[in-house]
C-alpha cells in the first residue's frame, strides 16, 4: 500500500522532474507519444471509473483506479496519482460513499492535468 502523506491538493499538479527523467529514459519523441496517449486515454479511463461506480463493480473500479494511478505516476501527474491512491483505498474497503466523493475531484484534477500536459506537449 502506498500511503499518501499529504493532501492531494497540496501536491504538485505535474512534476517536471518526472517528465524530464521520462524523456531522458525513453527519448523526447517517445515521451511525447506517451504523454499524448495518456491524454487521449483519460476520457475512457474516467468514464470506466464512473461506470464501475454506477454498477458497484469494485473489481472493475480497482482495475481503472490502478490504471489511472500508475499511468499518472509515469506521466508525472502527482496530484492525480495521489487521488487515485485514495480511490484505491476506498475501493479496497468497498467504501462506495468515499469513492463517490472522489469522482468530482478526480474529474477536475484530470481536466487540469490534461490542460497542463497539453500546453507542455502541444500536438504536432
Amino acid at each position: 500500500m502506498i500511503a499518501v502523506t499529504e493532501r492531494p491538493s497540496s501536491q504538485t499538479l505535474v512534476s517536471t522532474r518526472v517528465l524530464r527523467e521520462l524523456s531522458e529514459q525513453m527519448g523526447p519523441e517517445t515521451c511525447r507519444q506517451f504523454v499524448g496517449n495518456y491524454i487521449d486515454m483519460w476520457a475512457g479511463r474516467f468514464s470506466r471509473l464512473v461506470s464501475a461506480l454506477d454498477e458497484a463493480d469494485f473489481p472493475g473500479a480497482m482495475d481503472v483506479v490502478l490504471s489511472i494511478k500508475i499511468s499518472s505516476q509515469m506521466a508525472g501527474a502527482e496530484r492525480l496519482a495521489a487521488l487515485a491512491s485514495l480511490a484505491q483505498e476506498m475501493v479496497r474497503n468497498a467504501d462506495f460513499c468515499g469513492l463517490s466523493s472522489l469522482i468530482e475531484p478526480i474529474q477536475l484534477c484530470g481536466e487540469e492535468t490534461l490542460l497542463h500536459l497539453s500546453q507542455t506537449f502541444p500536438a504536432r
